[in-house]
């Protein structure tokens, strides 16, 4: 018996089955089309809800926006993980030894694991802020271009934030899927301006100093804007491979050699590594950029008597004017009554003394 002769014979019922299979496809396609625009939905109805906090921690923290925010997809399931609805944990950050706070316990790595629990998901997203600018093994992160948010992707994975082996190429891809780099750009920009919440009357009535953080020291215009030039520094000496070391504001520093670190630097120098990372305010795992500043002794409480103020210009942070007036960032914060979470703005003057 031929195939032809059977084909022909049983071509109704394989039309039939035929048909079906096609039927079949088309559900199974149709229901993966759905899930994947409600998966996409879900997406963008996060990122909308969330992205003026992360704008705002981009502001204060130099930590991109975009990256917050492609964590906060990732780590939270966009907002519908039972960590984040239980606990407004939104970046899956563990308790560790420091935390004070609430806790809770899920399985993670290990079974029963120890995570943080917020009051609000943007009390999740500060203390994310926090975790990643006060973590020594975060500190290099802080070098890179505050838009670089594929180096800011490689290097959490690299710093050990989660083991997935992955994470780095999950965040890209949330971050080019969803155009994050735009609240990037708006912040870098100046285009976004986050608005601090008022005083309530509560908070009035119990004498509690609240501090404006948008009203920073006001530009007086009878000040001049006069930038001191760590090139004019004097020679002071040289160093045991014949780099010469400079003096700022009587404090000896040198520049670093692209690529160096703390540990290559102290043995050039003759000092402890903890003395060069002390003094610059750097991570341990801090890899130097080609002339990047390193003083070699402590800075001064206040800079030279010449310099009184410095204006803040575009991209500036209280660490760089530190840096280049060699005055301790405490003392800045001091002198000017700002902290860490002070927002800048171009054309503000800084009190140096």
């Amino acid at each position: 018996m031929s195939y032809f002769y059977i084909f022909t014979q049983n071509f109704p019922m394989i039309k039939k089955c035929f048909r079906y299979l096609m039927m079949l496809v088309c559900i199974l396609f149709l229901n993966v089309e759905l899930l994947s625009q409600n998966k996409s939905k879900a997406t963008l109805d996060y990122i909308e809800k969330y992205k003026d906090i992360a704008m705002r921690e981009m502001q204060e923290y130099k930590i991109p926006a975009s990256i917050t925010l492609a964590q906060g997809i990732l780590e939270s399931g966009n907002g519908n993980s039972e960590l984040a609805k239980k606990s407004n944990n939104h970046f899956g950050i563990k308790c560790h030894k420091d935390w004070k706070g609430k806790r809770t316990y899920h399985d993670d790595d290990a079974k029963g694991e120890c995570f943080r629990v917020y009051n609000s998901p943007e009390d999740s997203y500060r203390d994310h802020s926090k975790f990643l600018a006060n973590g020594q093994r975060y500190a290099f992160l802080f070098d890179l271009k505050i838009t670089d948010y594929k180096g800011w992707a490689k290097g959490l994975k690299k710093a050990g934030y989660a083991t997935l082996p992955v994470y780095a190429n999950v965040l890209i891809k949330y971050i080019e899927d969803y155009n994050l780099t735009q609240y990037d750009q708006m912040v870098v920009k100046g285009k976004f301006k986050y608005k601090a919440k008022d005083v309530s009357k509560k908070d009035k009535d119990k004498g509690q100093k609240v501090k404006d953080k948008s009203q920073n020291p006001k530009v007086n215009n009878d000040i001049i804007y006069t930038p001191y030039k760590i090139t004019d520094s004097e020679v002071v000496g040289k160093t045991s491979d014949e780099r010469y070391i400079r003096e700022n504001n009587g404090v000896k520093f040198i520049y670093a050699k692209e690529g160096e670190n703390v540990y290559e630097l102290a043995k050039i120098l003759g000092v402890y590594d903890y003395q060069i990372i002390k003094y610059n305010n750097l991570g341990k795992r801090a890899i130097l950029k080609d002339n990047e500043i390193i003083y070699i002794e402590p800075k001064k409480n206040k800079a030279m008597r010449r310099y009184k103020y410095h204006t803040i210009q575009k991209g500036e942070t209280l660490s760089h004017v530190s840096r280049l007036y060699a005055v301790k960032l405490k003392s800045i914060f001091k002198m000017n009554d700002m902290d860490e979470n002070t927002i800048l703005h171009v054309g503000d003057n800084i009190r140096l003394r």
